[in-house]
């Protein structure tokens, strides 16, 4: 946690710092593929809905085979957890986001909500398909928080992300170096602070941290080098429990990890270009396109040298649970050993989980 807490002090002395922090007005958000950027350049400030694994009250609004990160945002919201919000915003990523949608509409009543539909395909017509539907939303927006979202804003807004996007890229290099080792899970706690505050703030912290910190050591190799992916997580307790069991986490495809950032290019129409970057990134498993996100895993596995693939999915998850099975095989072909795991969204993955995955550990020291 050495590194973590370095990071955190520098970030909470900025906050204490910054007379407009309280000011921030926070806008909820649940899935990757919303242009963030948009948001900001309405000067609101996103908030990622993470919440606590408690799902008393929920299971009563809910069907029973909802996954359970849905059930656990409504039970923050339906006991006031969000209130603060200004708003949220959703995709139709699932049946279940969208009931989630609905429930929270009729039942918490948020001031401003919004559901983005979202393509399952990438190509040339649903990039269009999204651009209008980006233009929907800002003016929902406008109408609502009664501000004009001009270009100028949305050019700086994604010239900042652009910005986090390759202090990101830095502080994943520095991973493994120090003493002792900078870890994969340091480094999604870190992430972590990034939805408790706006931009500017985190970026100004990052470029804090990485300026301040000496990491010119690389550590000897510590243990069989895994890669984890799969359905929204807390990643870092996923993979600070693979650390305590020796073994080394050296990429991470998470909705809480590597896959929140991405680089919009500048060259055409802002919105445009927010389009295009969102549905040409790699997939996730939601999206209709399992041979494509096949192919970066594969390339992403062989360029960070991991010897398995720890493939985790929340239960009830269909677009996870589906993929599954044909990831195995394909990796397989390769040499790459997966290991699956369908568990629920909690804290710190329980024993069962750990059991598995210190056999699947050992299988991989074993195989060398």
């Amino acid at each position: 946690m050495k590194y973590y807490l370095t990071f955190k002090k520098i970030l909470d002395d900025l906050k204490a710092k910054d007379p407009l922090y309280a000011k921030n007005q926070w806008i909820g958000w649940t899935c990757t593929y919303l242009p963030l950027e948009i948001l900001e350049a309405a000067h609101l400030t996103p908030f990622r809905i993470l919440p606590e694994a408690t799902t008393e009250k929920a299971d009563s609004y809910l069907d029973p085979n909802f996954c359970p990160f849905i059930k656990a945002a409504l039970e923050k919201a339906l006991s006031g957890g969000y209130s603060f919000l200004s708003g949220i915003i959703f995709l139709n990523t699932c049946d279940g986001m969208r009931r989630l949608f609905d429930a929270w509409r009729l039942y918490c009543k948020p001031t401003f909500s919004y559901l983005l539909d979202l393509p399952r395909v990438m190509d040339s017509s649903s990039i269009a398909f999204f651009k209008e539907g980006l233009n929907d939303l800002i003016k929902q927006l406008e109408i609502h928080f009664r501000r004009k979202i001009i270009e100028d804003d949305l050019l700086m807004a994604i010239e900042r992300s652009n910005k986090t996007g390759e202090l990101l890229t830095k502080l994943f290099s520095l991973q493994g170096r120090g003493d002792p080792p900078f870890t994969h899970g340091e480094i999604l706690d870190i992430l972590s602070e990034r939805w408790k505050v706006n931009r500017p703030l985190f970026n100004q912290a990052l470029e804090l941290f990485i300026s301040s910190i000496k990491l010119d050591q690389k550590a000897s190799p510590v243990g069989p080098k895994v890669m984890v992916t799969g359905s929204l997580l807390d990643g870092s307790d996923l993979a600070r429990m693979i650390e305590e069991l020796g073994g080394e986490v050296v990429a991470s495809d998470l909705c809480t990890a590597q896959r929140i950032h991405n680089i919009v290019n500048l060259d055409s129409d802002p919105l445009d270009s927010l389009s295009q970057a969102y549905l040409r990134k790699p997939p996730c498993g939601r999206m209709h396109d399992t041979q494509r996100r096949i192919d970066f895993l594969k390339q992403r596995l062989l360029e960070c040298k991991a010897q398995g693939l720890i493939y985790f999915s929340l239960k009830f998850c269909d677009p996870y649970l589906y993929e599954a099975p044909a990831m195995e095989g394909a990796l397989k072909e390769i040499g790459i050993p997966t290991l699956f795991i369908e568990g629920e969204y909690s804290g710190k993955p329980g024993g069962g989980i750990r059991t598995r995955v210190q056999a699947f550990l050992e299988v991989l020291r074993q195989n060398g």
